[in-house]
């Protein structure tokens, strides 16, 4: 069906339609039919209720469905015709509709534009190399040996001090009230480790087994537990018993508990592993390197696409902050978001168009591959992980995202030129990634 009005400027499309009267007849009768074939109306068999009912009665519940399907279809048909893709739903406005006369409709939406081909080929990107050196080897032994460590309670009468386990009882004081999720028993505290809220250990070193004392400090601003937030508290501490860490020493016996033959075996796989990790730091400096020089392309963007993401980021960043913000501040940061927002919505389209000429597939196993690298990061909470995403499709959707990204990279990465640089290892420590 053509449209009695077609407005088209670039990607943005304003349409007109009518649809005959005997068109709408013939699919509300259809769909009339459909239903009275299973129907149970009193006084009648199922199936058998007679049609001139069956319209009396019901007729006016499907006129919408029926308007709706029309509607559907016909911009539908439309847009395969054309071979076009609405950036999202169009916007349709029911412009006439009475019965015996065409149903007339309008509708707006914006497509999605066609991507010309990039040549990768002219992508340069450098690639970073680094080699693990005697330092960084020593150091991950180190490190290897501290989360070895047994303890062991001390037996002078010493005070605590940086680096000892204090095993303590505590109970935290709100204005004299105690609060929710203060109390601990038995608690077995690293002092020096920074795990317990800022100027918590500092107090407790200095102090001796049994001792009875209290310690003053001051939730941070943006603490988890609103109610808590940049206030002041007391805690009311007792020692139970004071610990020294054991570590063991770096050598072939160590080497061999952890299933190599000896220190120089056990030195060379970490060498590789440390040269695994810092292949992929490259590769993912090479892929946000690869994204900077997308996002210079030139695309006519739906602005529909760069509205809905930059509401969604606008969404995320209120539910991470409890910052408010006044009608002109939100203006103002949604018009920040708008710029990263069209940066999204552009190398969203270029990554799926390469995706799809390139046949990229996402199989199940993908999926359940990537859900089992995220249980594995967590290891006590892996069942909740896995329960989490076999009730929330969304976050499935997330990862499925991700993987197919990763994939449609990986592809364009074997296209482009590399330029390799020699770097230090701790180069890699910018990447978060």
């Amino acid at each position: 069906m053509q449209p009695t009005k077609e407005k088209i400027k670039g990607i943005k499309y304003e349409l007109s339609f009518e649809i005959p009267t005997e068109q709408f007849e013939e699919k509300l009768t259809e769909q009339l039919t459909e239903f009275a074939k299973t129907h149970k109306e009193k006084g009648f068999r199922p199936g058998h209720v007679p049609m001139n009912v069956i319209k009396q009665k019901y007729e006016g519940h499907f006129i919408g469905d029926v308007i709706n399907t029309l509607i559907n279809e016909t911009l539908s048909n439309y847009c395969k015709e054309k071979a076009i893709n609405p950036a999202t739903q169009p916007n349709v406005k029911v412009d006439s509709f009475v019965r015996n006369e065409p149903l007339k409709f309008s509708a707006e939406f914006e497509i999605l534009p066609k991507i010309e081909d990039i040549d990768f080929s002219k992508i340069t990107l450098e690639k970073k190399i680094a080699h693990a050196g005697d330092k960084e080897i020593e150091e991950t032994l180190t490190n290897i040996a501290n989360s070895r460590y047994t303890s062991e309670s001390i037996t002078e009468n010493r005070k605590t001090k940086k680096g000892d386990i204090a095993v303590i009882d505590f109970d935290g004081f709100d204005n004299g009230k105690a609060f929710e999720g203060g109390k601990g028993e038995n608690y077995p505290l690293e002092l020096g480790s920074n795990s317990f809220i800022p100027g918590f250990e500092d107090q407790v070193i200095g102090h001796s087994k049994d001792e009875e004392f209290d310690i003053n400090v001051e939730f941070p601003k943006d603490y988890g537990h609103q109610a808590l937030a940049g206030k002041p508290v007391v805690f009311k501490i007792k020692i139970k018993d004071i610990k020294e860490k054991k570590i063991p020493e770096i050598n072939d016996a160590l080497a061999v508990e952890l299933k190599r033959k000896d220190l120089a075996d056990l030195k060379q796989y970490i060498k590789e592993l440390l040269e695994q990790n810092y292949e992929t730091a490259s590769k993912n400096m090479m892929k946000d390197e690869l994204l900077d020089k997308l996002s210079n392309e030139k695309i006519e963007l739906p602005e529909s696409l760069v509205n809905q993401e930059t509401d969604f980021m606008f969404h995320q960043f209120q539910h991470s902050t409890t910052e408010k913000l006044d009608e002109k501040a939100e203006k103002k940061k949604k018009e920040e978001l708008k710029k990263q927002a069209e940066n999204r919505v552009k190398l969203g389209l270029i990554l799926a168009d390469v995706g799809q000429k390139e046949k990229v597939e996402i199989s199940q196993n993908d999926i359940q591959q990537a859900i089992m690298n995220e249980a594995m990061k967590y290891p006590t909470q892996a069942g909740q992980i896995f329960e989490y995403y076999q009730k929330n499709p969304s976050a499935t959707e997330a990862i499925r995202a991700g993987i197919f990204e990763d994939k449609v990279l990986d592809i364009i990465l074997s296209k482009v030129k590399t330029k390799p640089h020699e770097v230090p290892s701790t180069e890699f420590t910018k990447v978060k990634k």
